[in-house]
């Protein structure tokens, strides 16, 4: 049974399908859809939609307002486009809602990108004949040796959708706010967002997310040692892409928190600067082991004081 609150939502849904349908129609008509209108604000429109009417109802506006979109327009190539716009929105939508932080937000958001894009380039391709992953291999033709070329055509495609899931995250939280539609975890991140300067120190990856991606990393190594071949190639897009953006995670948020030790411990900022030149360096040098040494480091700092959970009481603390 409906109630009130459900039919109030519904409704709502129903009102933005109908302007998402009239503005796709009118944007693709005149030729500005494949500009901003289905990269932008198809996305942000349904982080507004999943945050204002919650997600089984922005799922359902998402699939009518598809359907009625193809099969007015009778473009095959829109109506795939679109798709993965939508979806992308409801993603950002549903993560912002979560109650998480904001970087596992981003370390969800940017694997679940790369698996939908590499999903709608299997079928842009077989239907209409264009593919992003052709298209990045075009780019790396300039480099003469063959591993280089390899690590920057799946950093392209691992940037890619990550940077269009951070746009669209961003800037959903930024158009959700000045609807004043934002509660509970949404607003909480919103405002972390917005003093990201003051609080950045403090926001790092939960210990499941962080050591997630460790593990990922480590079996991802595991299987490249022992020679183990994966021979379909989106499956290999895919695991490769994510390692990547696990080690980017793995990096940023590990370096942060130690870090935040040496400054809470030493109280000298000199002592975190020696450390960011000592970390490039291994890093330039040494890449896998400099990753293993930052992962051994927050084992050992979790271990010893648990401070992830120390990080994220001390944010709550700042932000009340």
């Amino acid at each position: 049974m409906f109630n009130l609150n459900d039919t109030k939502k519904m409704t709502e849904a129903a009102l933005m399908s109908a302007l998402f349908v009239v503005g796709t129609i009118f944007f693709v008509s005149t030729g500005l859809g494949y500009t901003f209108y289905l990269d932008f604000i198809v996305p942000i429109f349904f982080v507004v939609i999943c945050l204002k009417c919650d997600i089984k109802y922005s799922i359902l506006s998402g699939v009518t307002s598809l359907v009625i979109t193809g099969l007015v327009l009778g473009n095959i190539g829109t109506a795939i486009w679109a798709s993965q716009s939508v979806i992308l929105g409801i993603i950002c939508g549903v993560l912002l809602q979560m109650n998480i932080t904001i970087m596992d937000d981003l370390v969800y958001g940017s694997i679940l990108s790369v698996l939908l894009m590499v999903f709608i380039d299997i079928y842009a391709s077989k239907l209409i004949g264009y593919s992003f992953m052709q298209e990045f291999k075009g780019y790396i033709k300039f480099f003469n040796n063959k591993e280089v070329a390899n690590t920057m055509y799946y950093l392209l495609i691992a940037m890619f959708p990550f940077g269009m899931m951070f746009s669209v995250y961003y800037l959903g939280l930024i158009f959700s706010n000045k609807l004043k539609i934002l509660k509970n975890n949404s607003k909480k991140k919103y405002n972390i967002i917005r003093n990201f300067k003051a609080y950045s120190r403090f926001i790092t990856c939960s210990k499941k997310v962080f050591y997630g991606c460790s593990l990922y990393l480590l079996i991802f190594q595991i299987f490249k040692f022992m020679n183990i071949e994966i021979n379909n190639t989106y499956l290999i897009t895919i695991s490769t892409c994510a390692s990547y953006l696990c080690a980017y995670f793995i990096i940023r948020d590990g370096y942060n928190v130690i870090q935040n030790y040496i400054l809470s411990k030493y109280q000298k900022v000199s002592y975190a600067r020696y450390a960011l030149l000592i970390t490039i360096l291994i890093l330039v040098l040494a890449f896998k082991i400099a990753v293993l040494l930052i992962i051994l480091f927050n084992i050992i700092l979790d271990k010893r004081m648990d401070i992830r959970v120390r990080q994220n009481y001390i944010l709550d603390n700042l932000m009340n």
